[in-house]
């Protein structure tokens, strides 16, 4: 009987063991577990930072010195898959001066490659067209519109269920015929905080 009765203590521990850890990973009722690494559904981001705009006008000089101004971003698009979101971006540099307000703003196809699939750093690339204009108080304004191409880097961190902050970098360049049908480009390096929503997990 009384070997028995050590079997049985012995057989019940044994199982004791073993449940204790599978216990301790289940999740408590009530909660959620969230990975890093949980992209999906629609998305939506909004950015500000500061940007540093210069011009080449092709005359032998090369690129202009930078002229930082603040820089305003809204980015919208899907998830593919945990390694690729795709969306549109506008990104505007603002320059006032006096009764005239300088702009610079891309309209862009984006797309976010994730090399690792669990963490938050990006690599994103774009084109769609460009728009350079100097607009006055009192309704006129000039402007050209050309190519625009998109390269950068981010990272999205998690501060929430379905919000990250986003921290990038953005090198933009336009390339504009000109009105005197002489060619010249424009370039904006671009550093943002950003706030960014997700509509999936």
């Amino acid at each position: 009987m009384g070997t028995l009765r050590r079997k049985v203590q012995t057989a019940a521990a044994a199982v004791l063991l073993v449940a204790s850890p599978a216990a301790a990973q289940d999740t408590p009722r009530g909660l959620t577990v969230v990975s890093e690494g949980e992209r999906a559904g629609f998305w939506a981001g909004f950015g500000i930072g500061a940007g540093g705009e210069s011009f080449d006008l092709r005359n032998g000089a090369g690129y202009s010195s930078e002229l930082y101004r603040p820089t305003v971003s809204l980015r919208l698009g899907g998830t593919v898959n945990r390694r690729l979101r795709l969306g549109g971006e506008v990104l505007s540099w603002i320059d006032e001066r006096g009764d005239a307000v300088e702009s610079l703003t891309s309209f862009l196809f984006i797309g976010q490659l994730y090399p690792l699939s669990t963490a938050g750093l990006y690599l994103k690339g774009g084109a769609g067209l460009g728009r350079n204009a100097v607009d006055f108080d009192f309704g006129q304004g000039i402007g050209d519109t050309g190519f625009a191409g998109l390269l950068g880097a981010g990272w999205e961190l998690r501060v929430g269920r379905r919000f990250y902050l986003n921290p990038a970098v953005d090198l933009v360049e336009h390339r504009y015929g000109g009105r005197a049908g002489e060619g010249y480009r424009e370039r904006l390096v671009n550093l943002s905080l950003g706030v960014l929503f997700q509509s999936g997990r």
